[in-house]
């Protein structure tokens, strides 16, 4: 057994693809299901096959507030936060927790992200800060192409699969509850390097991630639905908090127009899943604005 270490696995309608995930789990101190869509199957499967885990329904709360209840509740001050699509190679956790102490600065520490057997183009993300510590306004894909031949330092991961610091996550107030899905990571990793925090990727801790494989097929139109809306949402507000007020004005401008000529075309053109598509984009403004400065 792992001592001093938790692992949570956030889900939503994970369907069959999370056996691999468990069965690829090490032993450890707890492994917590923290349930946001209150599947009976899933709580079954738990109760009768995996007597060592536990099963929480959280109620449709979003991984912002998902990942803040596994601070509150984790035993353990080290924190392995994984998807229901991933699957550990062998000694993946044992060499985080390894390479853990080696870096005093290091809140976040993460496997490299393998996908269909070859290194991800996507295993971290650029997101450079000027002495400021503001961020720097730059077109780049953020892909990555090449292998990396040790551990080293990057500027924002996804929460695909990482190990954290419980206290040093909890030194700047945790993941901001504002966002339901998507970019609460990217907002984690800004918020962790000003405050001089550091996020490593691990050279020998390896996961393999089939992307986009957390729901259930029967789910599959209603998760792409969520999924444009919750990332449009997120992404005003990531703009809204990051970027400055000229910045944010003139990005909001700018999309409202690109979505509204994109409805009167998709509406000449008959292409009623486009208008559905950015209508919903729609609607994540109206819930932003709504929420920021109408709602009390």
């Amino acid at each position: 057994m792992l001592n001093d270490c938790s692992i949570i696995v956030p889900t939503y309608h994970p369907g069959e693809i999370i056996n691999d995930l468990l069965n690829s789990l090490p032993e450890v101190e707890e492994i917590i299901i923290l349930d946001n869509s209150d599947d009976i199957n899933l709580k079954n499967l738990i109760i009768d096959r995996f007597k060592n885990i536990k099963y929480i329904n959280t109620g449709d709360i979003g991984l912002g507030k998902t990942f803040n209840m596994a601070l509150e509740i984790a035993k353990s001050d080290n924190i392995f936060i994984t998807q229901p699509d991933v699957i550990l190679r062998k000694n993946c956790l044992e060499n985080l927790l390894l390479a853990k102490k080696k870096y005093k600065y290091a809140a976040v520490l993460a496997p490299l992200l393998f996908e269909k057997n070859k290194y991800s183009i996507y295993d971290h993300l650029d997101l450079p800060l000027d002495k400021k510590k503001r961020i720097i306004n730059r077109n780049n894909d953020n892909r990555i192409n090449s292998y990396p031949s040790g551990d080293f330092c990057v500027e924002a991961i996804n929460s695909t699969a990482l190990l954290i610091d419980k206290k040093k996550i909890i030194k700047v107030n945790g993941w901001d509850d504002y966002f339901y899905t998507y970019l609460e990571d990217i907002d984690l990793c800004l918020r962790l390097r000003k405050k001089n925090f550091e996020i490593i990727k691990v050279c020998d801790s390896h996961v393999d991630h089939v992307g986009f494989g957390s729901h259930q097929k029967e789910n599959e139109d209603k998760a792409n639905e969520n999924r444009i809306f919750n990332f449009c949402r997120s992404s005003i507000y990531f703009n809204f908090k990051h970027r400055s007020t000229i910045f944010f004005m003139q990005k909001t401008i700018l999309e409202l127009l690109k979505i509204s000529l994109k409805i009167i075309l998709n509406s000449a053109l008959l292409r009623r899943k486009k208008i559905k598509e950015n209508f919903l984009k729609i609607k994540a403004y109206n819930s932003f604005f709504f929420r920021k400065f109408v709602k009390k």
